[in-house]
């Protein structure tokens, strides 16, 4: 993911609070692996991880 789409789904999580991992792929045009991949790398947990891809939620700290 480039920085600028980085920084976008950073914002779009604390400002926007859009914790849909599946929401912020489409926003993006990334794959909801890739923004697993990308929010995990920037400290955020998961719920639903092990179940549907589709379902998984950011869960805030």
């Amino acid at each position: 993911m480039d920085k600028l789409s980085s920084k976008y789904l950073v914002q779009m999580i604390e400002r926007d609070h859009i914790y849909s991992v599946l929401k912020l792929a489409s926003h993006l045009s990334y794959t909801v692996m890739d923004v697993i991949s990308e929010a995990n790398r920037l400290g955020y947990s998961f719920d639903n991880l092990m179940q549907d891809p589709n379902k998984v939620v950011i869960v805030k700290k």
